[in-house]
């Protein structure tokens, strides 16, 4: 969320617009600065639970001061993400007291977990509920992130078409390259087939489902997981031959893995919408993942797929999307696949499906 809304506001700065992003504060932040490309920023008092990944805002006269300080601005439009942070409820009633049009951008296809148990779970559930009730109250005007966000929407009783997709910029993205060689340096002959994954060792992201299939794969193929989380440790003691852990990478060499791969393999149980979809598709890289956020989206075009969407996240349905992809995919198909997320899931036109979300909101 935090690089969709980085990406998000500086094009429209590109486009001319003024772009102050609120946020919650962290303790390595600045509480006000203003970047170089003219973002301000402005991070309100919270307290940061679950690593941060469940800020809960701190309500007092510093908060107003600040948020005085941003309607000083004056702002013509609000955009929220997420429905369940307390600065989600916060941008809404913000909006409704200068009267602004307001959208609340939802980047979720599924419940919220922390993959901790059942009782912790069904908390977040309920707070779930709960915050968007707030937020339908408030007055906003819902999105999805992608198809599958805006349907998951229907869940709180929200019925909605509006979309307005997470992008990229393809050439850009490619152009960054480290050029860092993965496969020289684990190991990898060009005549296997090497698969990435991208994406937190968390169980919601399913690597251990990949490493299974890894199995089942055999000595013919070989897979690279970017990310790090609390699986970890669990993956390094069965790790197989065929598999390696790198660590979390910079876009750099996230590029340069994804420019070497063969095929991108995410076994997740939901996304809003994955950008290491996005950033396998601008590499021209086919993908199998589940019928998750963002997949038909970057894999599905002009009556094509470009990959497989997989019924489930199972390792032998991982294994065999992998062998199938792998037989039949083409050149042709990989510049067909770039084409298309350049094309067609680019920044201008986010910002013209955001345009179109706005002519559609009404002054809470």
């Amino acid at each position: 969320m935090e690089t969709f809304t980085a990406n998000l506001a500086h094009q429209l700065v590109l486009g001319g617009d003024g772009v102050c992003v609120v946020t919650s504060a962290r303790d390595d932040a600045p509480e006000v600065e203003t970047q170089e490309d003219g973002v301000r920023i402005v991070r309100l008092p919270s307290m940061q639970l679950m690593g941060g990944r469940l800020p809960l805002s701190r309500h007092g006269s510093r908060e107003r001061s600040l948020l005085s300080a941003v309607s000083g601005l004056g702002v013509d439009r609000v955009l929220v993400n997420t429905r369940f942070y307390g600065t989600s409820v916060t941008g809404l009633r913000f909006a409704r007291d200068i009267h602004v049009p307001a959208v609340l951008l939802d980047h979720g296809s599924a419940w919220l977990t922390f993959g901790r148990g059942e009782a912790l779970d069904a908390a977040a559930h309920a707070w779930e509920r709960r915050m968007t009730a707030k937020d339908v109250s408030l007055g906003a005007t819902f999105a999805g992130i992608s198809e599958k966000s805006a349907a998951w929407l229907a869940t709180f009783g929200i019925k909605t078409s509006l979309v307005i997709p997470n992008a990229i910029d393809g050439a850009a993205f490619r152009g960054e390259s480290s050029g860092r060689d993965f496969r020289f340096e684990l190991g990898i002959p060009e005549d296997k087939t090497l698969v990435a994954f991208v994406g937190r060792l968390a169980p919601e992201k399913g690597p251990e489902r990949l490493l299974a299939a890894m199995e089942l794969l055999g000595e013919r193929c070989a897979c690279v997981l970017a990310g790090e989380g609390t699986l970890r440790p669990q993956l390094e003691r069965g790790l197989p031959a065929n598999a390696h852990l790198v660590g979390n990478l910079g876009h750099a060499d996230l590029s340069a893995l994804l420019s070497q791969a063969d095929v991108f393999c995410l076994p997740t149980r939901s996304e809003g919408f994955c950008t290491s979809l996005l950033e396998a598709g601008a590499w021209g890289v086919p993908c199998v993942v589940p019928d998750v956020g963002g997949a038909r989206e970057v894999l599905c075009h002009d009556g094509k797929t470009f990959g497989l969407i997989a019924p489930d996240r199972e390792p032998a349905t991982m294994a065999d999307g992998i062998r199938q992809v792998v037989a039949a995919w083409t050149s042709e198909q990989a510049r067909e696949l770039r084409a298309h997320v350049e094309r067609d899931l680019s920044w201008p036109q986010t910002v013209r499906a955001l345009e179109r979300a706005y002519m559609s909101s009404r002054i809470g």
